[in-house]
């Protein structure tokens, strides 16, 4: 077995273990809270708990690493250019309200960019992995994006936090596309675009956590992934257009003179 092949198996074998939680508590965490006293962001002590959790794993096994978590941020004591990216849980809203669209989601991201990726929903029991040169897939199987190359005729997901902006962003795409979906998880539904389900998902607010694993995913499914003008992605990346290659240039050009 290879290291990345080792990497990948710690990032599988993490979340699954993780995933016995997550699953236990879905639709009736204890302890809800808002973070940074905004009521629409939310977070529960079983967030906390899987974070903590997969850090354990990976701290026991690559003590060299770092490691970045959604409720945990940055820590600093590893030594080593790989670097761990956590979300315990994405799509805490859904999870809170039972709604099975959400996931737990792995990366390790070198000075590259994504090596390895492992998004886990235990609760529709699915698993997409992918490895820098490897392929994606879900559950075992390979996937690939869609060939749609016309936007109009393209179906879509938009993501956002702030509400205006939201507004803004699901109005320009709703004119110029197929139909649009809005179902809260940013790392699904850019899974969702890897696998073929979706042709595109745009976003107005991402934080890391939210995409280092899913955008390996993507590209490996023979997806693209830019910032909102066409630039590479990194890790402070806020804006994002997803797609299946054929799409990126047009939603660039309709999101290019919005405010």
């Amino acid at each position: 077995m290879t290291q990345q092949e080792q990497y990948l198996k710690a990032a599988v074998d993490a979340a699954k273990k993780a995933g016995i939680t997550f699953k236990k508590n879905f639709g009736k965490p204890k302890n809800v809270q808002m973070k940074n006293d905004d009521f629409r962001n939310l977070v529960t002590e079983v967030d906390k708990g899987i974070e903590n959790q997969i850090r354990k794993t990976i701290v026991k096994k690559f003590p060299a690493h770092k490691i970045i978590g959604e409720e945990y941020s940055k820590d600093e004591t590893g030594k080593n250019d790989l670097v761990w990216i956590i979300d315990p849980i994405d799509g805490t809203t859904n999870y809170i309200q039972g709604i099975p669209f959400c996931c737990i989601s792995i990366a390790l991201w070198d000075n590259k960019g994504p090596l390895v990726a492992a998004l886990y929903n235990p609760i529709l029991n699915q698993l997409f992995t992918a490895s820098r040169g490897g392929g994606a897939k879900l559950n075992s199987r390979p996937i690939k994006v869609s060939k749609e190359y016309r936007l109009l005729h393209a179906l879509g997901g938009v993501g956002w936090m702030n509400a205006q902006q939201g507004i803004g962003l699901f109005s320009i795409m709703a004119k110029n596309c197929r139909k649009l979906r809005v179902l809260a998880s940013h790392a699904l539904q850019i899974c969702l675009v890897a696998s073929g389900n979706y042709d595109f998902f745009v976003t107005d607010n991402v934080n890391i956590w939210d995409f280092a694993a899913a955008i390996l995913v993507l590209t490996e499914a023979g997806g693209k992934v830019t910032d909102m003008d066409g630039g590479e992605v990194s890790l402070l990346t806020k804006k994002m257009i997803t797609t299946n290659g054929k799409l990126q240039t047009q939603i660039i050009a309709k999101l290019k003179d919005r405010d």
